[in-house]
């Protein structure tokens, strides 16, 4: 669908400058839209050093295929109405924001909309707002005047759930004399059905200094269906090229890839991650190899925006002794309801015993959406405002022992402003962007079978940059998922839509492929906790930093290991066998 073959095999020197290629998908582009820093320039510079020093110049067309969002735990919704209230439980990220939707949907108060979400499960971005299952529940419970569950199966959530679009990257990249980066130059066509706003090559405008650079990205329309946000929206995809892109340039100019990053990085964060990636025995132990199975080590960077809600609210209560938190945050699981009732017991210095997280109800003060990692930034420091409030009200420091008496007594915390404020001067959708970048470093070690094609992720080591962490053991199962997630997009996951009708063929676990157990490799997670002081709490989100470049560094391990760039994702066998044999 996507091999441009002769592109990626022409000489550095072409005189050729990446530019918009028509895509072979069915239907209208729309954009540009871009996020440049002296486009002219970027071109300017990568056809110079075309002319002049064509070993200095990396080009590629890199592909990937959209990838299923594929939550365990489906899309659900019961909804009734009761006295003109409609009552809805819901699997969302955003309870809020889904009672604020349907309310607007359909015709009705917002204070008459409750909604609750008290399980979630898996979400990673495909259950954001008003979705179909809970449009269907509430107009057949309105219809039939009863309760109506609606629940997707399986087919139907591979099918409607949601997807990341799959994309076309031309990519190129000119170093300098010095070998450091002086242009870059990025098309990316988004192929996200009827859905318009990918922003992939926008979010290589943060990485590796100021050097110009010009980003476009287009929208491919289609007749399929739409594209949704996916854990770290256009962030694994970018890093897929840009990483790659960055990783030939090394070998072109004879640096270790380590090295390299951390001379054209200028994000301190980082930095560290670098000098304990570089100290890691995997990377400067044996590699390669002739026979069958060959071994190789991969690195990749990656860095995200911080995003909160910066009026979140929590909500204190004294019943009968215990300190009761409310807010309207819900838990998919990554530990929402256990962050919350710690931050408010470690600020009382209460015993966990007498704090209860009450959440995921639309009724409750404002609370943040699970989702552009905003969640914990958003909620530790509202609940330690709100202990603080408690602490007051109570006259005293000692609050355990004042609490019997203290019965009925109600507070309500906000989240404080950053001490330096925040980037955007306004909220747009319950989020704002802080200041300062969160950043990964990973490095993958892999096997390769070079007669089956297959390839076996050994190790990862994933270092992470997000401030102080909250909650360790959370944490660390977070971005060890967030690890397994990016092998299954590197290596297995390919939604496949028949190009005629538009009818999604992967609709079951059978055709569609995410990894399992015997997929997973040795994970290791390294947080570098310093960087966010100025945030109250000291920490931020990693939950979508975690993911960015786990794909690039398998990439790269695989380059390593066989000498072969691998440009399609996922990496399938057939793939590996047909680039070895050229």
């Amino acid at each position: 669908m996507y091999e441009d073959k002769a592109a990626r095999k022409r000489a550095p020197g072409s005189g050729e400058t990446p530019q918009l290629v028509p895509a072979r998908w069915r239907g209208n582009l729309r954009g540009p839209s871009a996020m440049s820093k002296r486009p002219a320039a970027a071109v300017r510079r990568i056809r110079e050093a075309r002319t002049k020093n064509p070993d200095r110049v990396v080009e590629g067309v890199f592909t990937t295929a959209p990838q299923t969002h594929t939550p365990l735990e489906p899309h659900a919704c019961l909804a009734h109405w009761a006295d003109g209230t409609l009552h809805i439980q819901v699997s969302t990220q955003s309870v809020k924001r889904v009672a604020e939707l349907a309310a607007e949907r359909f015709g009705v108060p917002p204070e008459r909309v409750v909604a609750r979400a008290a399980h979630v499960g898996g979400g990673f971005g495909c259950k954001m707002g008003l979705t179909s299952d809970v449009v269907a529940a509430v107009e057949l419970a309105r219809l039939h005047e009863a309760p109506v569950r609606v629940v997707l199966d399986r087919d139907e959530e591979l099918t409607d759930g949601g997807y990341r679009p799959g994309t076309r990257i031309r990519l190129a990249m000119a170093a300098d004399a010095d070998g450091d980066l002086s242009a870059l130059a990025i098309d990316a066509d988004n192929d996200g059905g009827v859905s318009v706003g990918g922003s992939v090559a926008a979010l290589a405008r943060f990485m590796y200094g100021k050097a110009p650079r010009r980003l476009r990205d287009f929208d491919t329309v289609t007749h399929t269906p739409p594209g949704a946000p996916f854990r770290g929206p256009g962030g694994p995809t970018m890093c897929w090229a840009l990483e790659q892109a960055v990783d030939e340039m090394a070998h072109r100019l004879g640096q270790d890839p380590i090295a390299l990053r951390r001379r054209w990085d200028g994000n301190p964060k980082r930095h560290a991650l670098y000098e304990r990636a570089a100290a890691l025995p995997v990377w400067s132990g044996r590699r390669g190899g002739s026979g069958r199975f060959r071994r190789g080590v991969g690195v990749a960077a990656a860095n995200w925006l911080y995003f909160l809600d910066p009026v979140t609210e929590v909500e204190l209560t004294v019943e009968d002794g215990v300190v009761v938190a409310r807010c309207a945050v819900q838990d998919m699981g990554t530990g929402s309801r256990t962050v919350l009732r710690r931050a408010v017991a470690d600020a009382l210095g209460l015993p966990e015993a007498r704090v209860r997280a009450e959440i995921g109800r639309s009724d409750a003060v404002h609370g943040p959406v699970s989702g552009g990692s905003r969640t914990t930034p958003s909620l530790v420091p509202a609940a330690v405002d709100a202990a603080d409030r408690l602490r007051d009200a109570l006259g005293g420091s000692d609050v355990a022992a004042r609490l019997d008496a203290a019965h009925g007594v109600r507070v309500t915390g906000r989240r404080p402003r950053d001490r330096r404020g925040f980037v955007t001067p306004f909220t747009l959708g319950g989020i704002a962007v802080g200041r300062g970048f969160t950043g990964s470093v990973q490095v993958a070690e892999v096997e390769v079978d070079t007669r089956l094609g297959r390839i076996r992720p050994l190790s990862v080591w994933s270092g992470i940059a997000a401030g102080r962490i909250h909650e360790d053991r959370l944490a660390r199962g977070q971005c060890e998922g967030a690890v397994v997630q990016g092998i299954g997009y590197a290596l297995f996951e390919e939604r496949r839509t028949d190009p005629v009708t538009g009818r999604v063929l992967t609709e079951n676990l059978e055709d569609y492929r995410i990894p399992g157990i015997g997929d997973t490799p040795e994970i290791t997670v390294h947080f570098h906790q310093e960087g966010f002081e100025h945030v109250p709490g000291g920490g931020v989100g990693l939950g979508e930093i975690a993911t960015l470049p786990t794909a690039a560094s398998l990439a790269n391990a695989v380059h390593d290991a066989t000498g072969w760039r691998p440009y399609d994702m996922p990496i399938r066998p057939d793939r590996l066998l047909e680039g070895l044999r050229t």
